[in-house]
């Protein structure tokens, strides 16, 4: 006998969910697929746009915060200070804003057939892995010219790119389900990353900002993410308090983030 998936107007328990999720794996290499080719197959420059946004980024940032602006580095080149932070940013960035739109232009697929749609925004932040690995590359290069050694710090970072990854997915979720349920927010999302960019300490140090405004960065969840990953290539002071704030962030968006997509999953073909 054929196995059954039956859905009952309350839906599917969270643990009956993430049975389904394991079940329909195969949909998530499919949809990634999908993904890959409608971000750079139908492009002139193709996958060479991944390197080329963080690198012009990389630029931007790395002389206006280090050359005119002169914010504090804590003593490393402008240049490999940001392309470290932008290592963590350009991923979560592209699996935000692409989430956005990823399940209304699945629409056709989900009001015909049942698959857990968490599926969708998990693919987007596989996708994401291209834009990681490539600026990954890109500040090792950058460090191998300048001849510059990382910290013995450095045996932690494998963390904090799962760390990285834990969170692209976590935002891939709110931004999707949000997204759904509230179209508005298509035109928000945009605007908090440009914010965000900026907001967040990506080409400086939060030691350069003023005392007065200093909580606010603290109270920022991507600051710790940010600054422990630079701690493990340039060492100095564990970033303590960031990393506790991040890491409480991070698990009660992530639980939150699963708990409330399910209960917008039971709505989303009749919404879209």
């Amino acid at each position: 006998m054929k196995e059954r998936t039956i859905i009952t107007s309350r839906g599917l328990s969270l643990v009956s969910y993430l049975k389904d999720l394991h079940r329909y794996r195969h949909l998530l290499w499919s949809f990634s697929i999908r993904n890959l080719r409608a971000k750079y197959a139908q492009t002139s420059a193709g996958i060479l746009w991944a390197l080329v946004n963080p690198l012009l980024s990389l630029l931007i940032l790395g002389f206006v915060f280090g050359k005119v602006a002169k914010m504090d580095t804590l003593g490393v080149d402008p240049f490999l200070f940001t392309v470290v932070g932008l290592t963590a940013w350009t991923y979560i960035s592209s699996v935000a804003s692409w989430s956005g739109t990823a399940i209304v232009n699945a629409q056709n697929m989900i009001t015909k057939i049942y698959f857990p749609r968490l599926i969708i925004p998990l693919s987007t932040a596989l996708v994401g892995l291209i834009d990681l690995v490539v600026v990954s590359i890109l500040a090792i290069v950058l460090l191998i010219l300048n001849n510059y050694v990382p910290s013995r710090s450095i045996i932690y970072f494998p963390l904090f790119i799962l760390a990285i990854l834990t969170t692209g997915v976590v935002l891939g979720v709110w931004v999707s389900a949000l997204c759904v349920r509230y179209r508005d927010f298509l035109h928000v999302v945009p605007f908090l990353l440009r914010i965000g960019l900026y907001a967040s300490p990506v080409a400086y140090a939060v030691s350069s900002v003023g005392e007065s405004y200093r909580f606010i960065y603290l109270i920022n969840p991507l600051t710790g993410l940010l600054e422990g990953s630079r701690w493990c290539f340039f060492g100095g002071d564990f970033p303590t308090i960031e990393i506790w704030i991040f890491s409480i962030w991070l698990v009660l968006s992530l639980l939150g983030g699963v708990i409330y997509f399910n209960h917008i999953e039971k709505h989303i073909a009749d919404i879209i």
